[in-house]
């Protein structure tokens, strides 16, 4: 990663003077203390830094939700557990979290938490908009719920463990976009759950309820706007109607404005069907 220690430095004979001027000739670039990099540092090679200049440091939070590929982009700051005898300053793109840890596992050969108790890292961080979206789309996907539930039971008296009880009960997995994601999270803080991407006959449905025979279709433009997508999408609607099946329809665009009408519409519907048909 083109990363060395002062200390790797003098033992290969490298003497003070020559570092200075490395320094200061921009060959080597301070990144922590008594920490340098050869070369101008990728996310990566500050989490390594990281780890070299706390020894004892195991990568947490959002950098070890990075690693493990549970986010989509690189986040801004370098986030690691220490122990809680361990001194916390350093620089303004690192964060430390002083506690215990029962174990850890490698990723890209640096220390990291497991993968499920991510989940409960960033539940003490990230913003709650944030948090939903990690859940939704990282959670049964790359993780099973029930890992992150039994690590919950563990630690109940844990902060964030509230926050990640009340996601997996709320969160929407298997969404294909973001607007469809919204209008099931909607639905779901009104506690009313619908199938999301579920199979009906030949075809599936964006959000499915199966009892009232409904099935809510969020089409972005992007999707829809093909003349051999929209024929199918036509022709797949006239069979679902034919077949019992009611379909709803709202753009992208309509379901991200008037969420909260989208989502009463949706239930009444349900609902009424729900009751007629029984």
């Amino acid at each position: 990663m083109g990363l060395v220690t002062r200390k790797q430095l003098l033992a290969q004979g490298v003497g003070r003077s020559s570092i200075s001027r490395a320094l200061q000739s921009g060959k080597l670039h301070r990144i922590l203390p008594s920490v340098y990099s050869t070369a101008k540092p990728t996310y990566l090679d500050r989490c390594a830094a990281v780890t070299l200049w706390k020894p004892d440091a195991v990568l947490s939070h959002s950098s070890a939700a990075s690693l493990w590929g549970l986010l989509d982009e690189d986040p801004k700051l370098v986030e690691a557990t220490v122990p809680p005898t361990s001194r916390a300053d350093g620089s303004d793109w690192v964060r430390l979290y002083r506690r215990n840890l029962a174990s850890h596992d490698l990723c890209d050969g640096l220390p990291v938490v497991p993968i499920e108790q991510c989940f409960i890292d960033v539940a003490t961080t990230l913003p709650r908009s944030e948090l939903e979206a990690f859940f939704d789309r990282a959670i049964a996907k790359r993780v099973p719920w029930k890992t992150v539930a039994r690590l919950c039971d563990e630690s109940p008296g844990r902060h964030g463990i509230t926050a990640v009880r009340e996601q997996l009960r709320t969160c929407c997995p298997l969404t294909h976009s973001e607007p469809e994601r919204i209008v099931a999270r909607a639905l779901t803080s009104r506690n009313f759950h619908l199938e999301i991407n579920a199979r009906v006959g030949p075809y599936f449905g964006d959000l499915v309820d199966k009892k009232a025979r409904v099935i809510v279709e969020i089409d972005g433009r992007e999707f829809h706007s093909e003349p051999e997508v929209f024929n199918n999408d036509r022709r797949r609607q006239n069979a679902l109607v034919l077949d019992g099946w009611l379909v709803l329809r709202y753009s992208a665009a309509t379901a991200m404005a008037h969420l909260d009408a989208v989502a009463d519409e949706i239930i009444t519907v349900v609902r009424r069907r729900r009751h007629n048909r029984a």
